[in-house]
C-alpha cells in the first residue's frame, strides 16, 4: 500500500515549497508588510460531512479488506474517510516521523482532499531565504478528483492547494509538482494501486474499490 499513497503525502510537503514560491512571486514588493499577516495563527477548519481523522485500527482493517478483493466472493469494499485517513497517516509517519498531525481526509463526489498540520522543520525541503516566511507548523490542504485509469493505475487530479487557507495558483503548484514528481503532468499525479482493484468511486460516505470483473 506504500506505493499507492506516497505521492499524495508527498504533495503535502511540496505545498510548503509552493507557498515560498508564491510569496516571492506575488508579494515581492510587499513581503515585509505581509509577514505578520501570513504568520498569524489560524486554526484548522471544523470537520465537514465526508471528513474524518484516523480511527483506531482503521489502517489495519482497510488493508485487510483491500486484500480480500483477491479472494472469491468479494466484489467490492468501501473504505470510510477514517480508514483512508488511517492509511495516509501511517504512511506519513513512516516517511517523515513526527512531521504530520491532525491529519484529516475529506471525501466528496469523485473528490479527495488531504488536510494536515505539518511540522516544516521535519520536512526534507529547503526554502532558502524564504524560510523565514514559513512557520514551524503550517496547515496544508490539497484536493482534487481521484479516478481509476487501468489495472494497477489511478490518477489524482490535483485541482487546489491551500496553505493556511490561502489558495495557491494552479499554474504555480502544477509547475512545482512537475519539478519534484516525474509522474505529475499539469497537476495530475499518476500512481499505482493494487492489481486486485478493477475500479473505484469516491463519494461522501467512502471510497468504493471494485474487485475483478466489477470495474467502474
Amino acid at each position: 500500500m506504500k506505493g499507492c499513497l506516497s505521492l499524495p503525502f508527498r504533495l503535502l510537503a511540496l505545498a510548503l515549497l509552493v507557498l515560498g514560491a508564491y510569496v516571492a512571486w506575488s508579494y515581492r514588493r510587499e513581503i515585509k508588510q505581509r509577514i505578520h499577516e501570513w504568520t498569524a495563527e489560524e486554526p484548522p477548519p471544523a470537520s465537514s460531512r465526508g471528513s474524518a481523522r484516523p480511527g483506531p485500527g482503521g489502517a489495519r482493517e482497510a488493508i485487510r479488506r483491500i486484500e480480500s478483493l483477491a479472494g472469491a466472493g468479494t466484489d467490492s469494499v468501501v473504505l470510510s474517510a477514517g480508514e483512508v485517513a488511517g492509511l495516509v497517516a501511517g504512511l506519513a509517519e513512516a516517511l517523515v516521523p513526527g512531521a504530520v498531525d491532525s491529519l484529516e481526509i475529506r471525501l466528496d463526489e469523485d473528490d479527495v482532499e488531504v488536510r494536515a498540520m505539518v511540522d516544516t522543520r521535519r520536512v526534507p525541503l529547503s526554502l532558502g531565504p524564504l524560510a523565514g516566511v514559513v512557520k514551524e507548523r503550517e496547515y496544508v490542504e490539497a484536493g482534487g478528483r481521484l479516478v481509476y485509469r487501468r489495472t494497477g493505475a489511478a490518477e489524482w487530479k490535483v485541482e487546489r492547494v491551500r496553505v493556511r487557507g490561502l489558495p495557491i495558483p494552479r499554474e504555480l503548484f502544477s509547475r512545482v509538482l512537475e519539478r519534484f514528481a516525474r509522474e505529475a503532468r499539469d497537476g495530475v499525479i499518476g500512481f499505482q494501486i493494487p492489481r486486485e482493484v478493477s475500479g473505484l468511486r469516491v463519494a461522501s460516505n467512502g471510497v468504493t474499490l471494485y474487485g475483478a470483473g466489477k470495474g467502474r
